[in-house]
């Protein structure tokens, strides 16, 4: 009985927070539960999806780990803008843009900032990451890549699959904590496929 109000009481807390904190929660409650050095698909649907990146960089920054930002839904002013808004420390993250060359030459300078000509140089991206994460200096680091979806709308599926197999395999070697964002519209073959590649397939409930 005591075990069934604690679940009540903390649903019914969750039902009090606003979207953020609700995913600032889950996150937390999620992360906290994994090894160090995991790597997760993370499901999410639309409304959270253009929140959820942002609560898991503050998250790991929080935490006082650098690491990388992959940004293949966002141009790179959208998103350093959406991280600032939400007091996230950017100076230890190594951003990798592959939008902002496709729309206009508005690249922000600096050591930190990596751009490539679209998604769909998928080796030149597996590169820089490789460069990027040598320029990570933390003892616990994180990878997160914000959108799956829009690679996969890029290019083959099976291209797709190489790649995240690669990069998982070097977030594990990295002992790095790897997140790779992924919406859920995606069919159940896709998720299938992909989740073999990482420790697991996470999906939040805000509702």
């Amino acid at each position: 009985m005591v075990e069934g109000r604690k679940k009540e009481s903390i649903d019914d807390l969750m039902k009090l927070l606003d979207p953020k904190r609700k995913l600032d929660v889950l996150v937390t409650k999620t992360f906290e539960l994994l090894p160090k050095g995991f790597c997760i698909i993370l499901v999410e649907n639309m409304s959270n999806y253009n929140t959820i990146n942002t609560r898991v960089a503050k998250y790991f920054v929080d935490k006082g780990m650098h690491g990388i930002y992959v940004t293949v839904n966002k141009n790179i002013d959208e998103l350093v803008n959406a991280l600032e808004q939400e007091k996230v420390n950017i100076e230890g993250i190594q951003f990798i843009d592959t939008v902002t060359k496709m729309a206009s030459d508005n690249e922000r300078e600096g050591p930190n900032f990596y751009y490539l000509d679209s998604p769909k140089d998928m080796l030149g991206l597996s590169v820089t990451v490789e460069k990027a994460m040598a320029a990570v200096k933390s003892k616990e680091k994180f990878l997160i890549l914000d959108s799956l979806t829009t690679l996969l709308v890029y290019n083959k599926e099976g291209s797709v699959d190489k790649f995240v197999h690669s990069l998982a395999s070097k977030v594990k070697a990295w002992n790095a904590n790897g997140v790779f964002i992924l919406m859920d519209t995606a069919d159940k073959q896709t998720i299938s496929t992909l989740a073999q590649f990482c420790d697991e397939v996470v999906k939040f409930r805000t509702t």
